[in-house]
Parts: C-alpha cells; structure tokens; sequence
C-alpha cells in the first residue's frame, strides 16, 4: 500500500509539472496543440505585442529602421539590432545635399562687362589650374589633403563654369588638357608649381598655400570690382573655401 501511494503522488507531481509546461509554452503566444494555452484572439494580440517590441524577451528585436541622412537627401542604411525594449541605432546618415559641399548658383541679373567676363573666365582657369596642381601632387606625395581639396577645386570650377554658362559666355576649360592654360601668367604659374612641389612633400605643401593666398587675393579683388549678386555670392563661397585649404596646407 506504502508503494502504491508513492506511484499515485509521484504520478500526481508528473501531472501538475505537465500542464505547468504547458502554461509556460502558451505565455509566449506559441500554445502547444492539446494544451490549456490562451484563446486565438489572445494569442493574436501576444504576437502583435511582440511585434512591437521586438519579440519575445530575451530575444533581440528587429533592425531599427535607418534615419534619414543629415543635410540632403538618400536614405540611411538600417540600424543595428537592439535589446527588447530599444530602439535600433541610427542609421548611417544618407548624402549630403548640394548646399552641403557646393553652392547653388544665383540666377544673373544683370549683364556683365567686358572686365567682369573677362575676370570670371579667369577665375575659371584658376580653380582647374589648382585641381590639375593638386592631383599632380597627390599622384606624387599622397597625402588625403590632396585628394581633399583637388575635389572641391573642381566643385569651385563648376561653379565658374555655371556661371559662365548663365551669362552666355564660352568656357575655356571645355575640351582643354590638364596642365594646359590659354592665359601664359597662369602656365607659368603652374609650370613653375609643379617643379617645385615635386622636389619634396614639405614643398608640395608650401606651393598648395601660395596657391591659395593667391586665389584668395584674386577672389577678393574680383568681389571689389562687381556689383552683380551672381558672380559675388560664388567668388565669396570660393574665398572661404581657400582660406580653409590654406589653413589646411599650413598644418604641415
């Protein structure tokens, strides 16, 4: 009888442990067939729950989704995964807008004179004058600095070249080859640049900040000498460009 009533509790023990399993499998929303697990509509709302907080705890949640990028347009990539209860990671921030390393070109009002055109068309060979200089050098000594500014000089040529295109004027760099210049005072320059910045890393730098005081003295003279908004607004833009590659340069 002793033997029997031990069988009977321990069956009874076996039981209850069974259908506490069962309670256990049915609260993540996963009722097993057969079991006491929740109602359908229970269940439904479990998963709906979970799929708002990204699942059940313990497990990490689904990808945030990847914020917008800063200062233009593009989408980020997708956050990184996170614990339950938080929200993913940022994503990685899309493509700058073209305020964001350009400059939109103001529309002209007005018609330029003989030595306004003539001053821009200069300004144009300028800036590709130091995106020629600039590659040549970085091809020679690399350095990010080179490559750094070598790209926004041919953004600042593009935008003397639009407002070239906006006045109806030609382009002198259209068709041209690198380190070739129509103007002999900007060959010579050039020429003279580049055999210096070949000599030595050190020089190279040296020539990259007389270029730039250069074209900041230049930019600046060609702001004192128009009153058209158009050429102003991106012969400014290019000014405080220079002055930051020249700070650049400077650092060594």
């Amino acid at each position: 009888m002793k033997t029997n009533s031990n069988r009977t509790i321990r069956r009874s023990i076996g039981a209850v442990a069974a259908v506490g399993a069962l309670a256990v499998a049915g609260v993540g929303g996963y009722a097993l067939a057969g079991s006491d697990g929740p109602a359908e509509d229970t269940r439904v709302a479990t998963v709906a729950t979970q799929q708002q907080t990204g699942g059940p705890q313990g497990h990490h949640g689904q990808q945030g989704q990847g914020g917008q990028g800063h200062g233009g347009q593009g989408q980020g990539g997708a956050g990184q995964q996170a614990p339950q209860g938080e929200k993913g990671q940022r994503g990685e921030k899309g493509q700058r807008g073209e305020k964001g390393h350009g400059l939109e070109v103001p529309a002209p009002a007005g018609t330029l004179s003989a030595e306004e055109a003539e001053t821009l068309s200069m300004m144009r060979e300028e800036e590709r004058l130091a995106h020629d200089l600039y590659v040549a050098l970085g091809e020679a000594w690399p350095d990010r600095r080179f490559d750094n500014i070598s790209a926004a000089e041919a953004r600042h040529g593009e935008a003397t070249a639009t407002l070239l295109a906006n006045h109806d004027l030609p382009d002198p760099s259209v068709g041209s080859t690198p380190g070739v210049y129509d103007y002999p005072e900007l060959q010579e320059l050039y020429d003279d640049w580049l055999e210096r910045g070949l000599t030595s890393k050190s020089e190279a730098l040296a020539v990259g900040a007389e270029l730039e005081r250069r074209d900041i003295a230049d930019l600046e003279a060609a702001m004192a000498a128009t009153e058209q908004p158009d050429l102003d607004a991106v012969y400014e833009h290019l000014r405080d460009g220079s002055e930051k590659h020249l700070a650049a340069f400077e650092r060594g």
